[in-house]
């Protein structure tokens, strides 16, 4: 069922699907990223007829019509066998690590920074990532189109994946990140879910749609209760949280998602107020370099990338009345000062003095969401101005601009 709706007709469809669906209530979801208030305005303004957030809805649709024709996902489609014999057990292997040339069965493997070995398109990582994916989009597309269609499809991917005892995956991911030859899984690998943070919000939406029972609905967050204590507690975990570099920020976000999910938000407020001392104080330079990240071979996509995770968990803690945005530390360092250091290089990419072997126009455009991000939460215009003139006619058609609000103007 593809959609190539103009202007009026789009408006038609949501304004009787408003009217005649029950709309889910605030008070009933626990987002973490997501802002129901703006999901709720954006809906309105394509009632009415607004054609600002038409292109990305239109994206969005065309996503989720496709997630319609997709299948389902689960670990235990991979051909490969864990080290545990169970293909229930996740199982994806260390991006960067290739093949020995010089050793006949190429063992062990040998690490290419910033190179990614297509073989790791064999394990699981592309089929979470197609998961969460597909069932963000159907979610979405339920609720601004008001078709029952795309709910039921996200209900039945989310079957597979967590509760059918034929497909589910196991609570935890023990044998995320292998090398071959050298290691059966790292606590890196953690960092491989680090997008259950959007499908958690899309859970909560969903349920509000009926399409899964209240069983299904207990068992998933059974699921999330049983993974989110083998992360804090496992070795993996332990690890991981402990990492000098980007791994530990994904860590806080992917633990304090999932703890709001869960309804933990002790475990938020803790986590968000170490952060100043575990991750900005020794991560962030006084001039907003972050030296972890300029190591890499990508070393703008890292920075960027490790930003945008700082600004999701301190966007976690707003929730919970602790605000580490207006933090410096004894350096001078800040996130917003970390914000400034790579606004400088946006169309300069000759100018940039560390490496980037590929992907700069995306990193500028995942930098602009964030400029789009710290708009609202400085209430700082010049940064909505940089947003408006230079990244919106670029990313107008991202879905997060239905989902995240904006600064707007007193």
């Amino acid at each position: 069922m593809k959609r190539n709706f103009c202007l009026l007709l789009t408006a038609i469809i949501l304004l009787f699907s408003g009217c005649n669906e029950e709309q889910p209530q605030q008070k009933k979801i626990r987002f973490g990223g997501w802002d129901y208030d703006w999901i709720q305005k954006v809906k309105s303004d394509l009632n009415t007829g607004g054609e600002k957030f038409l292109p990305a809805y239109n994206q969005l649709i065309k996503d989720a019509d496709e997630a319609l024709e997709e299948g389902v996902f689960s670990v235990t489609f991979k051909k490969l066998m864990p080290p545990s014999g169970n293909k229930h057990d996740y199982m994806s292997m260390g991006p960067y690590w290739w093949p020995d040339p010089e050793k006949e069965d190429g063992m062990p493997y040998i690490r290419k920074d910033g190179e990614i070995n297509p073989e790791r398109n064999n394990t699981d990582s592309p089929r979470l990532a197609g998961l969460i994916k597909n069932v963000r989009a159907l979610t979405l597309a339920w609720y601004f189109s008001g078709e029952i269609t795309y709910a039921e499809k996200a209900a039945e991917l989310l079957r597979v994946w967590f509760l059918d005892e034929a497909t589910l995956m196991n609570p935890h991911l023990e044998y995320a990140q292998a090398i071959p030859g050298r290691t059966p899984g790292r606590f890196i690998g953690v960092i491989d879910a680090t997008s259950l943070q959007v499908l958690v919000d899309a859970i909560a939406f969903l349920e509000t749609s009926g399409t899964l029972t209240t069983s299904e609905n207990e068992g998933i967050r059974s699921w999330f209760e049983r993974y989110f204590k083998w992360l804090v507690e496992s070795e993996h975990g332990k690890n991981e949280d402990a990492y000098k570099n980007n791994h530990s920020v994904a860590y806080d976000l992917q633990s304090s998602s999932i703890a709001n999910f869960l309804g933990d938000d002790d475990f938020v407020a803790r986590k968000v107020r170490e952060l100043p001392r575990r991750r900005i104080d020794p991560m962030i330079e006084e001039d907003g370099r972050q030296p972890e990240e300029l190591i890499r071979t990508k070393a703008f996509g890292y920075s960027v990338a490790n930003l945008g995770n700082f600004y999701r968990v301190g966007e976690r803690g707003l929730e919970v009345d602790v605000n580490i945005f207006n933090y410096v530390n004894v350096k001078g360092g800040s996130l917003q000062k970390a914000l400034d250091y790579l606004i400088q290089y946006i169309g300069k990419e000759e100018e940039w003095p560390y490496q980037q072997i590929s992907g700069w126009e995306q990193t500028e455009n995942n930098l602009g969401l964030i400029v789009r991000k710290a708009a609202r939460i400085y209430e700082n215009e010049a940064y909505h101005k940089l947003w408006t003139d230079t990244f919106y006619e670029r990313l107008k058609t991202d879905w997060t601009l239905l989902v995240i609000p904006e600064f707007q103007k007193k």
